[in-house]
């Protein structure tokens, strides 16, 4: 099977489908945001810059948390609470300028959008997301998104800890 672009020039598997992804769920600001089809860097280096976005979100995440944690000295998740908090506090900051009011390459806001705050929290995700539909109009739309992750993410979650419980 041969994968080409709309110039006939030939991608590998994984820029096709990256380059060819239905995005049509998305709402249109977002679509813009993340799904720039006219890339000024090779897809490698885009899921490159991810990667280590991504990983210092993580260690982002790890290290502040568990700072918190410690200096809170509870059994209460406040580490949890700060990162979710504060991730979407800064995904909807920075995603709104580099979206609006900064010349950001659609790779760089891919990179700190996906791979920073992905890494950080995707709470800040389901957040900023939330606010874009709502900003939109669209309460039925966002309330649903809300009502789904809040409440499936909890059974799923209590699923998850009883099946681990069988192994």
């Amino acid at each position: 099977m041969k994968f080409l672009n709309g110039d006939g020039v030939r991608l590998q598997p994984l820029q096709f489908f990256l380059l060819n992804a239905d995005d049509s769920w998305l709402p249109a600001r977002l679509q813009e945001f993340f799904c720039n089809r006219r890339s000024r860097i090779g897809e490698s280096l885009r899921l490159l810059l991810i990667a280590l976005f991504g990983a210092t979100g993580t260690l982002a995440r790890y290290g502040l948390q568990g700072l918190v944690q410690i200096k809170m000295a509870s059994t209460f998740p406040y580490g949890t609470l700060l990162i979710n908090l504060t991730g979407c506090f800064f995904l909807g900051l920075i995603g709104q300028l580099t979206l609006n009011r900064m010349l950001v390459p659609p790779e760089w806001r891919m990179a700190i959008a996906v791979g920073f705050f992905g890494g950080y929290t995707t709470f800040s995700s389901f957040g900023w997301e939330t606010a874009k539909m709502l900003e939109a109009g669209e309460w039925l739309r966002a309330s649903t998104y809300v009502l789904a992750s809040v409440i499936l993410g909890l059974l799923l979650s209590a699923a998850g800890i009883r099946l681990s419980s069988r192994f």
